[in-house]
């Protein structure tokens, strides 16, 4: 018995409610308002509020991301299936209209927010920070550097900075806006990342993604020491003994440690990109200077670069969030509102 047009679609629709017309999805690459309600629907699954959880939610995108990287989706992406509709001639001469799968295509709209996370972070902390994007619409790669990769930039600091650069590049065409969410340590991963995207034209296109950067807690080069002994340890006994270590470290490896950690700082207070900063930290953080943090925001000011910062009297090094939840988000608003961009839940 042959099958007419209305039976085959009826049997495709019934498997997958999500199946779009190949018409429907001409007229929305078109830019044109599409007449099937399937797209629609499509496209609300893509807008769901849908939080992503747990430690294994990580999608596939077909790229491999480096051992200390983690690409996270706020949602399910949509994957549009093209219908092709063909036209038969059957035994008796009539003619039928037949509809097969040819293709499908997975894309996201979504901005990306690159958290660079302090020294020994935890899965279980980012977490919190993850699901501050996710509800804001946005996709997350979280970037973490350790402790070795930090004492030895050449072939640590500089090398992650390539990787996530290179990554970047594999899935930048995803995402049109990018915003660095970074931590401590993660301000001088931001710097090293910037000499690289800034090394070569080739990385033009990746650059004009970038529309923001946020530090929280701004380990400058002169922190280095106090910082890492105490992301390392907070024994009272312990950890100036490891201070005082790192510092000698430091001062013997000079010209691969101290060094590096300068050209981070210069590029940062430099900000090539012009990216409109906020920045986040407190009068009694031991680790990140109030002053310091002071000199950033003046030194992009005076460039004419947009600066949004807020400092609190009392607050923990890289727990602002925990300590004052609503006046962060508050500020985190702000700022992305000013950034006015295409995308997000803003």
């Amino acid at each position: 018995m042959m099958l007419t047009s209305s039976v085959v679609k009826k049997l495709i629709v019934g498997q997958n409610s999500r199946l779009l017309s190949l018409r429907a999805v001409l007229a929305a690459n078109g830019g044109q308002p599409a007449s099937d309600s399937r797209l629609s629907f499509t496209r609300s699954i893509a807008n769901q509020p849908y939080i992503a959880t747990g430690p294994k939610t990580n999608v596939r995108t077909g790229i491999s991301s480096p051992k200390n990287m983690s690409l996270r989706y706020c949602s399910p992406i949509p994957t549009i299936t093209l219908m092709d509709n063909s036209v038969d001639t059957a035994l008796d001469g009539s003619l039928t209209t037949t509809s097969t799968i040819s293709t499908s295509a997975t894309t996201s709209r979504r901005p990306l927010a690159i958290i660079l996370a302090w020294m020994l972070a935890q899965d279980k902390h980012l977490e919190k920070y993850r699901q501050l994007w996710f509800r804001r619409g946005f996709d997350v790669l979280t970037v973490k550097t350790s402790p070795v990769e930090l004492l030895l930039p050449p072939i640590g600091g500089r090398v992650v900075a390539a990787n996530l650069v290179r990554y970047l590049s594999d899935i930048q065409p995803k995402y049109e806006e990018i915003v660095v969410h970074a931590f401590s340590v993660g301000g001088y991963q931001y710097g090293e990342v910037l000499l690289k995207l800034t090394s070569s034209s080739r990385h033009r296109d990746l650059s004009s993604a970038f529309k923001g950067i946020i530090i929280d807690s701004m380990v400058h080069a002169e922190d280095c020491a106090p910082g890492l002994s105490r992301a390392v340890t907070t024994n009272p006994i312990v950890q100036p003994l490891l201070e005082a270590a790192i510092k000698g470290w430091v001062t013997l490896t000079r010209p691969v440690s101290m060094d590096n950690y300068r050209r981070s700082s210069d590029q940062i207070f430099a900000n090539p990109l012009r990216l409109p900063g906020l920045l986040l930290y407190s009068c009694d953080d031991v680790v990140s200077e109030r002053t310091r943090n002071e000199r950033l925001s003046d030194s992009w000011r005076s460039q004419g670069i947009p600066v949004q910062t807020k400092c609190w009297q009392q607050s923990t090094h890289v727990l602002h969030y925990r300590d004052h939840q609503c006046e962060y988000e508050e500020q985190l608003d702000q700022y992305l509102r000013k950034l006015r961009l295409k995308s997000g839940n803003i």
